[in-house]
């Protein structure tokens, strides 16, 4: 008996080339276009003076209040807050604002120290914004 092999076909094997660029470029697409962090405006009104051109009508400037002063500790990380002449920690800075809102305060002027980390700045003034007064003033020395 004569038997015949039929020929094997060979399989054409699929490149995995262009779908790993496919998939980089992807994931790529999805860390560039997403947002890891939150953001939300924090208004903070500079100084206390009058606009550069002078040409608006010298309202009279609303009395603060409330004065933060922050300082930093000398060989330490951690800060030392005052809020009118109180000393606080960080936790109680809004608790006390409202208390102080609730006695007819409505502005708020921060005084940080010279060589203060902006990041604790922000972490003060988000703090206090998160109380009943209406604005904080940053003043820087």
């Amino acid at each position: 008996m004569i038997s015949i092999e039929t020929p094997l076909v060979r399989r054409k094997r699929i490149p995995l080339t262009p779908l790993i660029d496919v998939i980089f470029i992807l994931i790529m697409f999805f860390l560039l276009s997403s947002t890891f962090g939150v953001w939300r405006p924090l208004d903070v009104v500079l100084g206390g003076g009058a606009p550069a051109g002078g040409t608006e009508e010298q309202k009279p400037a609303s009395v603060a209040a409330v004065l933060i002063v922050v300082k930093t500790r000398p060989g330490a990380e951690a800060i030392a807050l005052t809020v009118n002449g109180r000393d606080l920690a960080l936790s109680a800075l809004a608790e006390e604002l409202d208390r102080l809102a609730d006695a007819g305060a409505r502005d708020a002027v921060l005084l940080p120290d010279r060589g203060m980390d902006f990041q604790q700045v922000v972490r003060i003034l988000d703090e206090a914004r998160s109380s009943k007064l209406t604005s904080v003033r940053l003043h820087l020395n």
